[in-house]
């Protein structure tokens, strides 16, 4: 990716880092750094920066009255240090040259008083234009405030059912059952609550067509909760700790079984869908040579009996198989921070996104890159479709779903609301989108659900 000078307004190529405090220096003397005693983001993960553009450094959690510079290579960007304030924050105003190139900017954060150093990539990135509208419908609806995910009932009394997770991440979140069709609200759940009477908050989904139950994942409580699919009541609530950070959850109905990945790390746990136990781990060794696969998205081919996932550190794609436990992983060249995975169970190509690479690159059944396109700011979520095999792929930051054919050729770039988190595919075609904030210029904080339905 080029790296030339800066660029704009926030963007979803933006890196947080964290590192543990470091002391203070006392009277001029030279301390010993335990690290950047704060966090910071480059630009945003909620808007797309271009050249020209005005942008920002957010810092966090730094001791008050540190100063802050932030250079590129040997050029200051801030003409005087910025202060932090009694909270611990600050932001740092940047403007990103006209002539910025695209891609992964480097930027040096220096801290005096405590001393300590930190390097962190703004991300600028090219607007895909909207193309292709005329082949689709799209229906919105909204749900609450930050929609996740979305999940729908395939077979059962509950077909034709959408369940859809939203959390704002102050209040409870919330589980709420709609028609597929329609997009109407039907029923919102009864969050459950832990042993001292908190929301167990909610952020993934996954449906139990055997069982005709919910499966959720409990990111910040370290487990999973499994709901009536009728009456949204809690069925069981897991132990904190049962999960680290669970970020999806998937259900294979007919082998009565679910799924939910530790979120960056290599595990996935496993849960009898039966007996509601947890029942054992799985884990997704890297390519040799890499460091841990750190799993964000699974996808589930319960006829191979694989899981497959994608690594947001190492570049790295693959699958686990359910019955021996080994896994399958290989570089994918050009892919930077890993988000999403999806594959063709008949061909055996797979379909992944990068956040900071903003793009799908379209894989073999044994890892060998076929295509790489661009799909605007924040490549998060993408979903096949095996009726016309077609790729949807939602990036974040753009507000924008692409669609691709099973070679990579981009055939429509469809506008969203805003933030689209997730995109999935029923089995007759129809698309579905969670995004968590609603149409652009509505100003409207909730999110909504949106579908998609090709033209015929």
């Amino acid at each position: 990716m080029t790296r030339s000078l800066l660029r704009p307004a926030l963007l979803a190529s933006a890196v947080l880092l964290s590192a543990a405090s470091g002391a203070l220096a006392a009277d001029g003397a030279w301390q010993a750094s335990d690290g950047f005693p704060g966090s910071l983001r480059a630009g945003s993960r909620e808007v797309p920066v271009g050249p020209g553009d005005q942008t920002s450094v957010q810092v966090r959690r730094m001791p008050a009255g540190a100063k802050l510079t932030v250079m590129r290579g040997t050029e200051v960007l801030t003409p005087e240090p910025v202060t932090v304030g009694p909270d611990g924050s600050a932001i740092i105003p940047l403007t990103v040259p006209s002539d910025a190139g695209y891609g992964l900017q480097p930027l040096t954060v220096i801290s005096s008083d405590p001393a300590a150093t930190i390097v962190t990539d703004l991300k600028l990135s090219r607007v895909l234009p909207a193309s292709g509208e005329a082949g689709y419908a799209l229906t919105s609806a909204a749900t609450d405030e930050r929609s996740y995910q979305v999940a729908f009932a395939e077979q059962g009394p509950f077909k034709g059912k959408l369940f859809v997770v939203a959390a704002n991440g102050q209040g409870p979140s919330r589980l709420m059952r709609l028609d597929a069709a329609t997009l109407k609200q039907e029923a919102a759940a009864e969050v459950a609550t832990d042993a001292d009477g908190k929301p167990v908050d909610v952020f993934a989904v996954g449906m139990d067509d055997a069982h005709g139950q919910v499966w959720t994942a409990n990111t910040r409580a370290n487990t999973v909760t499994v709901y009536d699919a009728g009456t949204l009541k809690p069925v069981k609530v897991f132990p904190a700790g049962t999960v680290m950070h669970p970020r999806d959850v998937v259900v294979d109905a007919a082998a009565h079984r679910a799924y939910a990945n530790a979120a960056l790390s290599n595990r996935i746990e496993v849960f009898d869908t039966e007996n509601l136990t947890h029942v054992g781990t799985l884990q997704i060794e890297p390519p040799e040579g890499k460091g841990e696969f750190s799993s964000m998205t699974l996808d589930l081919d319960p006829a191979q009996g694989r899981i497959y996932s994608v690594s947001k550190d190492g570049d790295a794609a693959g699958w686990v198989d359910l019955k021996t436990g080994e896994s399958h992983t290989f570089d994918v060249p050009g892919l930077i921070s890993g988000s999403g995975i999806a594959h063709d169970p008949e061909t055996g190509r797979i379909f992944v996104t990068g956040q900071d690479s903003n793009n799908v690159i379209i894989l073999d059944a044994e890892g060998k890159k076929l295509s790489d396109t661009y799909i605007g700011a924040g490549g998060l979520s993408i979903a096949f479709d095996p009726v016309s095999g077609h790729v949807y792929a939602a990036a974040r930051a753009a507000g924008t779903v692409s669609v691709l054919d099973e070679d990579g050729k981009l055939l429509a770039n469809l506008p969203v609301g805003e933030l689209p988190n997730q995109v999935k595919v029923a089995a007759d075609g129809t698309v579905y989108v969670v995004t968590m904030n609603g149409p652009k210029g509505d100003n409207d904080p909730r999110g909504a659900v949106e579908k998609i339905t090709p033209a015929s």
